[in-house]
């Protein structure tokens, strides 16, 4: 057996692992089941305490890993099924097309600019942002290669414009496409990238240690919870953070939905759905400490913005964080102690009334904003359950990977050899997550 690790999920967590891993000599295959490697870092704009730009912490380390001759990129892969050996492990892995050649894309997007139908991005749709049926994942996407969307390729996109999938040959048995724009543009580039047949791909990996890294998403609000997709000012912080990114789809303007107009007037309201029947029933640590951020850049953008943040308890739980918190108050930024219950909206203004109870006088009060942010906390990915199966290892009563003991066993589970970090463990920071993929590497190394 070999000393090659496989890292599943390629966002900061598993990137560092991947880096520490590799300068220990290890072979180290990074897998991640989207297009790019940077997971949720990737698309923030600030990180707290210190403010700094996130792509910029977070590109050189992608750039590294591209580049280093101990680390092979697997994207768009999923783990399919993963044997326990007597030296290590057999996984099988498929990696889904993207039908583009990797070796002849040079990310120029001519082909993007020939794809005659723009969609709502997955991420930004809400705050209006779009994207093309070839696209870039973001503009720093490692590695830096188109990907066409397979509901295009498929043909489910004709009646919204699309060019693909109205030959009456499909794309498999053909070479030569006259139809598709993409593949002309990028012919007219001297690429010829543009692969409509490419089939998804299977792999075998043999490897004597695994990491998960599987990171963790934004909770979901359900419709209707304090206005959310009834009203169109209401967005998840999330949303609000591309909105106030230099490279969002607003180019970091914080305009509204409604109108695009500039908001002069924004509150927050915390733990938003915590406690409901379809919330998120425990505390996700971050959220107390973005919402301090994303008002202190939101008075960087424009003094004059008015910022509010209605919550329950407030968590500051790092290093620097009481007195990031402290920075906020002293910009202007209003903390108001309360439990909203109700919003409105006016219908010509597009403003938005929040109805609360003071929970410092136990008055019902009124509030009346441009935009309201929802603070809903972190979840589990999706993919948590199909992963846990195909490693056989277990997870907690939330989704999370459960550790084999967090006091003698951390970042360890049942399964000897299979090693976890970052929000693949439960809701947790960047800072966190690096030091954890230190540790779950060193171990995997060792092992």
């Amino acid at each position: 057996m070999n000393d090659s690790i496989l890292i599943i999920g390629a966002g900061i967590a598993g990137i560092n692992a991947a880096l520490n891993a590799a300068k220990y000599g290890a072979k180290v295959y990074l897998l991640d089941d989207t297009a790019s490697i940077g997971g949720m870092m990737a698309r923030l704009d600030k990180t707290f305490p210190t403010n700094d730009c996130s792509i910029c912490i977070e590109a050189p380390q992608m750039y590294e890993v591209d580049n280093h001759p101990n680390i092979e990129i697997l994207t768009n892969t999923e783990v399919r099924k993963v044997k326990k050996t007597e030296g290590g492990f057999n996984v099988r892995l498929v990696q889904k097309a993207r039908f583009i050649d990797p070796e002849k894309c040079t990310g120029c997007g001519a082909c993007i600019e020939a794809c005659p139908v723009s969609i709502l991005d997955e991420m930004d749709g809400k705050i209006s942002g779009m994207r093309k049926l070839v696209y870039m994942p973001f503009p720093q996407a490692v590695p830096n290669i188109a990907v066409i969307d397979p509901d295009c390729r498929y043909g489910n996109m004709r009646e919204q414009g699309a060019c693909v999938g109205g030959c009456v040959v499909d794309c498999s048995q053909c070479r030569e496409c006259p139809i598709a724009l993409c593949v002309k543009a990028c012919i007219e580039e001297g690429k010829d990238a543009v692969r409509l047949w490419q089939a998804n791909k299977n792999l075998k990996l043999n490897v004597k240690s695994i990491i998960v890294a599987a990171g963790i998403t934004d909770a979901k609000p359900p419709a209707g919870l304090h206005g959310y997709d009834v009203f169109d000012n209401v967005i998840t912080y999330v949303q609000f953070e591309r909105l106030m990114n230099a490279g969002g789809p607003t180019a970091g303007q914080i305009i509204r939905p409604s109108d695009q107009k500039h908001a002069h007037k924004i509150a927050w309201i915390q733990c938003a759905g915590r406690g409901l029947d379809h919330g998120v029933p425990y505390c996700s640590k971050v959220c107390c400490m973005v919402a301090a951020k994303q008002t202190i850049i939101t008075k960087e953008h424009d003094s004059s913005v008015e910022t509010s943040i209605f919550y329950n308890d407030l968590k500051a739980y790092g290093k620097g964080f009481w007195g990031f918190y402290q920075k906020a108050v002293e910009n202007g930024v209003r903390y108001v102690r309360a439990r909203p219950y109700d919003v409105f909206e006016d219908p010509e203004s597009k403003n938005l009334t929040i109805r609360y109870e003071d929970l410092d006088s136990g008055k019902i009060m009124e509030e009346e904003v441009e935009i309201l942010v929802l603070s809903t906390g972190l979840v589990p990915g999706d993919r948590n359950e199909r992963l846990a199966k195909a490693l056989k290892i277990e997870l907690d009563r939330f989704g999370y990977f459960k550790e084999k003991n967090p006091l003698t066993a951390p970042l360890e589970t049942k399964v000897d050899g299979i090693y976890l970090c970052g929000g693949a463990t439960g809701p947790i920071d960047i800072s966190e997550s690096v030091v954890q993929a230190s540790a779950a590497s060193m171990k995997a190394v060792l092992h």
